[in-house]
């Protein structure tokens, strides 16, 4: 069962993979930079508005051991008010917002983008409804199919001069889309479909105490990429947030993938040794160095491959986005696999550690923006970036240390020895391909880095870790008592 877990889990991960970067290809080569740059500003702060409607009760709802209808219909109910919320305050600080950062369009954008969130929630309950059933694989066919009817949606609109809303509707449609969907998978199984919005204050009481944790770090992290893209703005100007966010849609896909899979994967491991608290972080190690295994060569050697891959998916007017999505790629590598200690705190019941963790990320990227501008303006938005993602893995480490009382080397170790054999891949792909001063932008060049790293990162591996590769396949095998 597990195998089939992680086939189609790996199946939606390619799946989005590609809807996400062929819109991406289509829609970079119709659109200006600039408006990139006010897409980026509106699902920032929309981010953070869909942050507090779904993600807390989704892990709430996911985490407890008994679970009873009550408790959906006040996530349902609670989620709606929310969402209500959520409008009333686009129309409220959409203009204020649009003024003060000298984004024209901003407002309307963010009302309109904020009308998408109604969907949010019951998204969120079925999600979790699945993951308590441990129906991973009829969550990939909806996430999948929301991210390939989002895509087209997306290049469509583009196309008929839809201008900043077909970037919005690529990000946030799958979310209008995946409880449709999952309302059909249940009716095919001939399951209860409707569900009662009321409110259960017992219930709610209940749910509450991780609630309002995990909703103050959702919130926090949600946050990060809009004080981000609002500082950019502010000391670069939308057209240079524009290629910054360009550069993110080039790393994000990859990112969300591997990281929304492998998180209802890991939890559904996670959950069950909520008794053993070291033994439950200690998996969470093993889950770690078993991604990194995938994750880190993916990123490295997309980094690596950037100067060919990136003008042949987007094409020119994008150069600076490059080295940004480079640093980005590094960033995202170092951090993703150690993030699955954050998916084990979740399981054990304590959010607040992610809450601390968000908090401290959040006030290094500021300070290394802050730090950077003085210093080295261009590079500011990655290096602040890179920060946050270091950041919080620090301190998902510190908390792991706390619990077992001793750092985690096993998996440090582990972890290290993959990026070796990363890291020799990039090289060998720098020397062979980047010797010039120009680059060979075409299929057949990208198409020799590809089979280079996949030629060589194995065979590095071999020699830097030849057990992860077993670790790999045992990582999420049912934990013996």
């Amino acid at each position: 069962m597990v195998r089939i877990w992680i086939a189609a889990s790996t199946a939606d991960a390619v799946i989005r993979l590609a809807a996400q970067m062929i819109s991406t290809i289509v829609v970079a080569r119709i659109l200006s930079p600039a408006e990139f740059g006010l897409a980026a500003l509106v699902l920032g702060v929309n981010t953070i508005m869909g942050a507090f409607i779904g993600l807390p009760f989704e892990e709430s709802l996911s985490q407890r051991r008994r679970l009873k209808t009550a408790h959906l219909e006040t996530a349902l109910f609670a989620s709606i008010i929310l969402t209500v919320v959520a409008i009333g305050l686009s129309v409220v600080v959409g203009p204020l917002i649009e003024h003060w950062a000298n984004a024209p369009g901003f407002a309307i954008a963010l009302i309109l983008s904020s009308l998408l969130l109604l969907w949010q929630g019951p998204g969120a309950v079925s999600k979790a409804v699945a993951r308590r059933s441990r129906r991973f694989v009829e969550i990939s066919a909806c996430q999948g199919l929301s991210t390939v009817i989002a895509s087209a949606v997306s290049i469509a609109t583009a196309m008929a001069g839809w201008g900043v809303y077909s970037l919005i509707l690529q990000r946030l449609l799958p979310n209008v889309l995946y409880p449709i969907l999952s309302v059909l998978f249940l009716h095919h199984r001939r399951q209860r479909i409707w569900i009662p919005v009321r409110w259960h204050g017992e219930r709610f009481r209940e749910i509450f105490r991780f609630s309002w944790l995990h909703l103050a770090d959702v919130g926090v992290t949600s946050a990060a990429p809009a004080v981000l893209s609002f500082m950019v703005n502010a000391f670069f100007g939308a057209t240079i947030l524009g290629q910054l966010n360009i550069a993110l849609r080039i790393v994000d896909p990859l990112r969300m993938a591997l990281m929304g899979v492998g998180h209802n994967l890991a939890f559904s491991v996670l959950v069950r040794l909520q008794g053993d608290p070291p033994m439950l972080v200690r998996k969470a190690g093993d889950i770690a160095a078993g991604v990194a295994v995938v994750a880190v060569p993916a990123f490295v050697g997309l980094a690596a491959s950037a100067p060919v891959l990136l003008p042949m998916l987007v094409g020119p007017g994008w150069d600076e986005a490059v080295s940004l999505a480079q640093i980005l790629c590094v960033s995202v590598g170092i951090s993703l696999p150690l993030r699955f200690y954050y998916s084990s705190y979740s399981a054990l019941g304590r959010p607040e550690y992610g809450l601390v963790g968000s908090i401290i990320g959040l006030g290094s990227m500021v300070a290394g923006f802050l730090l950077a501008a003085s210093l080295e303006g261009h590079m500011a938005a990655p290096i602040a970036f890179m920060t946050y993602e270091i950041s919080t893995t620090l301190v998902a480490l510190g908390y792991a240390g706390w619990v077992l009382r001793r750092i985690p080397a096993a998996a440090l170790f582990r972890i290290t020895r993959i990026w070796l054999a990363a890291l020799a891949m990039a090289a060998f792909i720098i020397i062979f391909y980047f010797r010039g001063q120009n680059e060979n932008i075409s299929l057949i060049n990208l198409s020799m880095i590809i089979i280079t790293g996949i030629v060589t990162y194995p065979l590095a591996l071999c020699i830097t870790c030849k057990s992860c590769f077993q670790d790999l396949i045992a990582l999420l095998r049912k934990p013996r008592a």
